[in-house]
Parts: structure tokens; C-alpha cells; sequence
């Protein structure tokens, strides 16, 4: 499966994310992370946008369509305004 960017995903597994300074934060079913960049064919950046790891990015093996989730974004501006 592709994603777009601006698409939200929800992560389905428990794990720990190592983060600055040596640290690791919990990452849970349930917690919610952004597509955010494509960094080649198999590889893409998220940002956690929930949880533990809100905030923090992370990149993971997704494909990573360069077309925009024109909605999801507009969705997220309409709901901060």
C-alpha cells in the first residue's frame, strides 16, 4: 500500500522509539503519526502526532506516493481554526 503525503496513519504494535540524549519513549496501539516526506522508494518519514512519542519522527519502511493527501490536510486547518 502507498501513502500520501499529509496522511494519517494509525500505529498498530507496541514498541519503543530511542529518541535524543539516549532515551527511548513508548509507542502504543492506537497512537497516530503523520506521513510527512518520501525518502526513496521504500522509505518514509512519519512525525507522531499522539501518544508518547508525539512530536517526535521517525523514519520507516512505507511506500511513499509524492501526491499530497490534499483533504487530510485541509481536514487538520479547519479544525485548528
Amino acid at each position: 500500500m502507498k501513502y500520501k503525503i499529509g496522511q494519517e496513519i494509525e500505529i498498530t504494535n507496541k514498541f519503543f522509539l530511542n529518541i535524543a540524549n539516549g532515551k527511548k519513549v513508548q509507542v502504543n496501539p492506537g497512537d497516530k503519526a503523520m506521513v510527512v516526506k518520501k525518502i526513496n522508494e521504500n522509505m518514509g518519514e512519519i512525525i507522531y502526532i499522539s501518544g508518547n512519542a508525539k512530536g517526535n519522527s521517525q523514519n520507516i519502511n512505507i511506500e511513499v506516493d509524492t501526491k499530497i493527501d490534499e483533504e487530510e490536510i485541509a481536514s487538520r486547518i479547519m479544525k485548528q481554526i
